[in-house]
């Protein structure tokens, strides 16, 4: 009897434990079984559009939990744009550049083992020289429905500084190559709060905004950083 107890505690124990390292990241490519999600791309209006998954989550409420979230981006845009639209009609009268606008087209950065990275690029213009973009992702296990944020990818204080060093090293190689004009002195950490990132194979992409780590002409930009780089023995 104290033995069969002893048994069902280290069970229940062992369980807990891989509960809570599935919990913590996302799928391993070798073990993830899924196939890639179905999606399609509806118009709300002129300029607005947002992605619809129709099949391939693991249940139909996780589907249209992930689905209100993209819908629900795409009417906050719609909402900025009239409003936008209202304040041209009285600068119009005052000969502003125009018309200001605010436009939202998504992407679907990655589509496998398990995971969905859905980046909008929102598109707003206001008067100016020129408009303005900001890429918002969502990242969700297709399995639970859960929404990845960029701390729960990278969760210690020593993977951080070991992203950010290769961040670094990345971004001066691509300065010297001439590709980007990199405010190398400017970059100190990536904004785990804050910071967009995406999905791919082998680790994770982050997401630096305009005038975020370059000047507007080198847009927004796209550094890949592998799982190995900051999490130990990761497969």
């Amino acid at each position: 009897m104290i033995m069969n107890c002893a048994f069902r505690r280290v069970t229940i124990s062992l369980l807990a434990i891989c509960c809570l390292l599935l919990m913590t990241y996302p799928p391993q490519s070798k073990a993830a079984q899924c196939k890639p999600v179905k999606v399609r791309i509806d118009r709300l209006s002129e300029g607005i559009y947002y992605p619809v998954i129709v099949s391939g989550t693991g249940s139909a409420q996780i589907m249209d939990q992930i689905n209100r979230t993209f819908r629900h981006h795409a009417e906050n845009i719609l909402r900025t744009d009239k409003k936008y639209k209202k304040h041209y009609e009285h600068d119009q009268l005052i000969s502003a550049a125009g018309p200001y606008y605010a436009h939202t087209q998504p992407t679907i950065r990655y589509n496998d083992n398990c995971l969905i990275s859905v980046a909008s690029l929102d598109e707003s213009y206001t008067g100016g020289a020129h408009g303005m973009h900001y890429e918002k992702v969502y990242n969700y296990d297709t399995r639970s429905g859960r929404q990845y944020t960029l701390k729960e990818i990278i969760r210690k204080k020593r993977e951080l500084k070991k992203v950010n060093a290769y961040l670094k090293k990345q971004m001066i190689k691509l300065k010297n190559e001439g590709r980007y004009d990199f405010f190398l002195d400017a970059f100190k950490s990536v904004d785990l709060d804050q910071g967009q990132f995406y999905f791919y194979d082998d680790g994770i992409v982050i997401v630096f905004q305009e005038y975020e780590v370059a000047p507007y002409s080198n847009g927004i930009i796209h550094l890949r950083v592998p799982y190995h780089v900051f999490i130990k023995d990761h497969e």
